[in-house]
């Protein structure tokens, strides 16, 4: 033994010594021989210079010292025993490192995960927040999921959804009560805006058939002054603080909407411009743990359209 570093076998052979206090039971737990064990008991107390049984009545007992060590040896043992297990397990597992919009992520695929692990032993997800173009030659990355108005050059993969819808939402404060707010109301209320969607409150106007804000009151601030959020999750954050009301995608704020953090406070919504992309290399098409992912990303999202039809008029079909 090393000055300081007893042997990992001595060190099992006192650990299963001192939890049946039998030299015995302990040499049969580690396929040893009863004289093995007690050598490398006797070798691990003259190395520490301290005893750490006694025999009372031929029976094995340890002494204070004995008992304390025991203790903090059997912690040490047991993870070295989980790290072990872990790296085997590792071994058999497959990674599979995804990018992944930051708020997409954090919103939606995240609280759906346990029940991808529950149904998949094998695979490992590796989730990485992207809210920039990933382009799989100049990336490690298997698989991107991803919102934008068109699919990304050179990213093949198929569309998730296509029909999202952006809702006007506050915090419940701000309604005050009102099933929900008029356009007064609105165009008094500070807008919050996310980078991803610039045109969204002239859009939600023009498809009233109002040109610019202030067709819909006399007091209101220009658009230009409204809150800007660099990522959806800011804005999200924002709309339930109470802040401002926010245009947002239903398929990220579901959670809020289910517990009441924020109410849809106008029935006008507008078909959101972007679509929620799967994407991964060509080459990997038929690659098990891609398609394994595959399958239960699509019936996730389907099971989630089939949820929220009624509530927010998504269609029931396949994702295209």
């Amino acid at each position: 033994m090393r000055l300081g570093v007893p042997s990992l076998s001595a060190l099992q052979a006192f650990e299963a010594s001192a939890r049946h206090q039998n030299f015995a039971q302990a040499a049969q737990e580690l396929a040893l021989t009863h004289g093995a064990v007690c050598k490398r008991v006797g070798e691990l107390e003259k190395h520490l210079g301290v005893a750490l049984f006694e025999r009372v009545k031929q029976r094995l007992v340890l002494t204070p010292a004995g008992a304390e060590y025991a203790k903090r040896i059997r912690v040490h043992l047991d993870q070295i025993r989980r790290d072990t297990l872990d790296v085997v397990q590792q071994g058999r597992e497959t990674a599979l490192e995804i990018a992944v919009g930051v708020t997409f992520a954090a919103q939606w695929l995240i609280p759906r995960l346990d029940d991808f692990y529950a149904n998949t032993r094998d695979v490992r997800l590796h989730i990485l927040g992207r809210d920039q173009p990933v382009f799989f030659e100049d990336s490690a990355f298997d698989a991107a999921i991803y919102f934008s108005t068109r699919r990304w050059p050179g990213m093949p993969g198929t569309a998730l959804i296509t029909d999202d819808s952006l809702m006007l939402v506050a915090a419940p404060r701000l309604l005050e009560g009102q099933a929900s707010l008029s356009l007064e109301q609105i165009a008094a209320l500070s807008w919050i805006c996310p980078r991803d969607l610039p045109r969204v409150w002239d859009d939600w106007l023009a498809s009233l058939g109002m040109h610019d804000a202030s067709t819909v009151g006399q007091d209101v601030k220009p658009l230009r002054s409204a809150q800007r959020y660099d990522m959806f999750i800011m804005a999200i954050n924002a709309a339930v603080a109470g802040l401002g009301i926010a245009l947002l995608p239903r398929v990220l704020i579901e959670r809020e909407l289910a517990s009441g953090a924020l109410v849809q406070a106008h029935p006008h919504t507008l078909a959101n411009p972007q679509t929620i992309y799967f994407s991964y290399p060509a080459q990997r098409r038929d690659w098990a743990p891609l398609r394994q992912f595959d399958v239960w990303l699509r019936q996730a999202v389907e099971a989630y359209r089939a949820d929220n039809a009624d509530r927010s008029g998504l269609s029931r079909s396949t994702c295209s």
